[in-house]
């Protein structure tokens, strides 16, 4: 069973009439499918160089794997065990960058790592690689590794194993709102003089004497034909099925592997510290992070050959984390009626001929379907990870012989007028934490109005005015799963979302039709990506 896709979104007039001047002007430089990190990173970066640049995405910004990612954005202390240095070298720079650029966004976060019974390495090991991935890090944007006793690790985390003795502490970085990091770039793009287009989906690439030539886009019930120079395709975990649908259809490039998380809302405060550290039965890297008072523990790695768009955590992945959870955190009692919710996303890797899940790359690989004798001017994008978009828009901006960067690198958390104010803002501490995601956009947001949408989150009645008239917000869907992030709450956005979509019917020109066909659409997609373990099955299909 596919994903719920809601009411179709309406037509834009505005994107209608700029799908219509490109169609029908000059070739673009690139033509950009997939608007994820990825494809939103490489909008941006080609657009800053001057190329003129179209970004194209078939559901919103940030949709696929960027929103249900674990939402770390660090050097992969794991990818060291498999030798990987070149990747966790580059990782870890752009961790760096994250933290200087995106201070709104991404924060430091230390982790303890408990020496466990089950723990296969042992300490001169774990210590020479935590050494090592310091060594890399070379910048100190965060503290390096300590070593701990027993006592200090419970210290720390009150509700860790009994059994831990001793470990190490270590920091990484994770982000807030990975959607929102999507989005900005996206933006960025658009500021730059870029068309960024949601809920436009392509449905060809188009060639002639091979040689890419347009790319044709659906918009409501028409389709346009959008030419391009270039054509590249960063859809993740759509990649093969975007290039199914070209002239010069290119063979299968991904092996995904699937990644299920849980949130849980505890009965004791989670604190401050994430949990690093290897599952007791299969000897998989758990995470347990803080998140808005709640705890994300993941994750899962499984090889998946479905469709894409049907990805939904099972019954048994969430048994499976919480007995890991239990045996790391017994201290915590967790059971299933803890379980808020669950969801799952899909890793787009290159695919392989053998080996095992872990063993797959995490690096990013660019392919120029030319050298495959087909298309030029086609290229496609897998694997990388959350943090590394400015690298494979930087390998891109090569292959297409572009100039030096004409604008700034983006970093909307520059500056610290927006968090003097937000200090000095008359708003809950809840809020306060909240509204730090849009950076150097708080005063626009506040100016919409400070009322509380969403008691469980902190969001703002601002929040909605904001999404509706400058982020490219279509559907209530975007505004509280990827812009406002109300969704990721405890209560999913359910106590709010009618009276949002009250506040949106007049700002998106919606009916009394339309506002009802969105609430319906917006239960439908928490119920399918965030569902609660209730609704769970074995094979993760829906109920009917």
């Amino acid at each position: 069973m596919s994903a719920p896709n809601g009411a179709a979104p309406p037509v834009d007039p505005a994107a209608r009439r700029r799908l219509m001047a490109i169609s029908s002007g000059p070739p673009l430089d690139a033509a950009i499918i997939g608007g994820g990190i990825n494809g939103c990173g490489i909008a941006e970066d080609l657009a800053a160089r001057g190329l003129r640049v179209a970004l194209f995405e078939k559901d919103d910004f940030g949709f696929g794997t960027t929103w249900r990612s674990t939402k770390l954005i660090h050097g992969g202390l794991r990818y060291l065990e498999h030798g990987d240095v070149r990747l966790v070298f580059e990782s870890l720079r752009e961790r760096a960058w994250l933290l200087r650029a995106m201070r709104h966004l991404v924060r430091p976060q230390r982790f303890v790592f408990p020496r466990l019974p089950w723990t296969r390495r042992p300490a001169w090991q774990l210590r020479t690689g935590l050494a090592l991935y310091d060594l890399l890090a070379r910048d100190h944007a965060v503290p390096g590794h300590r070593k701990i006793s027993r006592t200090a690790a419970l210290e720390l985390a009150p509700w860790l194993s009994p059994e831990a003795r001793g470990g190490f502490t270590f920091f990484d970085a994770r982000c807030l709102a990975p959607e929102r990091l999507a989005l900005e770039l996206a933006l960025a793009a658009r500021g730059h003089g870029a068309i960024i287009a949601n809920h436009t989906p392509v449905r060809r690439i188009m060639a002639h004497e091979w040689r890419v030539e347009a790319v044709e886009v659906e918009h409501g019930p028409e389709r346009f034909a959008i030419p391009a120079r270039a054509v590249i395709n960063a859809a993740g975990p759509w990649v093969d099925s975007v290039n199914a649908h070209a002239d010069a259809p290119a063979p299968a490039l991904l092996d995904m592997t699937r990644g299920t998380h849980i949130v849980v809302e505890t009965e004791a405060p989670v604190g401050k510290e994430g949990i690093f550290s290897t599952a007791r039965s299969d000897g998989r890297v758990i995470f347990a992070v803080p998140q808005d008072g709640l705890l994300l523990i993941g994750t899962t790695d499984l090889r998946y050959e479905g469709d894409p768009g049907a990805i939904r955590p099972t019954s048994g992945e969430v048994d499976y984390l919480l007995a890991e959870a239990e045996a790391l955190l017994p201290g915590l009692g967790l059971g299933r009626r803890h379980v808020r919710y669950a969801y799952a996303g899909l890793r787009p890797l290159q695919r392989l001929k053998e080996g095992p899940e872990v063993a797959l790359t995490r690096r990013h690989i660019v392919t120029d379907h030319a050298r495959q004798g087909l298309a030029r001017g086609q290229y496609s994008v897998t694997g990388g990870k959350l943090s590394t978009f400015r690298p494979i828009a930087r390998e891109l901006a090569e292959r297409l012989e572009a100039g030096p960067r004409l604008e700034p690198e983006p970093g909307a958390g520059n500056g610290r007028q927006w968090f003097n104010d937000l200090k000095a803002a008359p708003l809950t501490l809840i809020t306060k934490e909240h509204l730090r995601r849009y950076g150097t956009a708080l005063e626009p947001v506040l100016a919409g109005g400070s009322d509380v949408l969403c008691s469980h989150s902190g969001a703002i009645a601002g929040e909605l005015v904001h999404a509706a008239r400058t982020e490219a917000a279509v559907t209530l869907a975007d505004v509280l799963m990827r812009r406002t992030g109300v969704a990721w709450a405890a209560c999913r956005g359910l106590c709010c979302h009618r009276e949002a979509a009250r506040t949106l019917a007049p700002l998106l020109g919606w009916d009394k039709e339309r506002e009802a066909e969105e609430v319906r659409s917006f239960e439908a997609a928490v119920d399918y990506h965030l569902p609660g373990v209730e609704s769970l099955t074995p094979d993760g299909a829906a109920h009917a």
